[in-house]
């Protein structure tokens, strides 16, 4: 098996900044699995659907922690790596 990670966010962002980068993550995640439901059979789509709901529930807990600081001179730090792990599947 062979992995690899990437580093994709390492920095610490003024408020405005930071909610926009995590808005655009975000949304393109949300975009991504809808996306994903429109071809997917009915058992992929019940956990898409689920991934959904997971995810818009992130987002409203990400806002509404992003309101406890409007206003305010605040900045927030964002680490975010992606681990990557490949391997091959045997044919069936």
């Amino acid at each position: 098996m062979q992995s690899h990670n990437i580093r994709l966010i390492d920095n610490t962002y003024d408020l405005d900044t930071a909610r926009q980068l995590i808005d655009v993550l975000m949304e393109q995640k949300i975009k991504f699995v809808e996306e994903l439901t429109q071809n997917a059979d009915i058992l992929e789509k019940a956990k898409l659907s689920n991934r959904l709901d997971e995810l818009k529930a992130e987002k409203r807990s990400l806002d509404i922690m992003f309101e406890e600081y409007d206003g305010e001179h605040a900045e927030m730090q964002i680490g975010c790596t992606v681990m990557m792990a490949a391997r091959k599947l045997e044919a069936a």
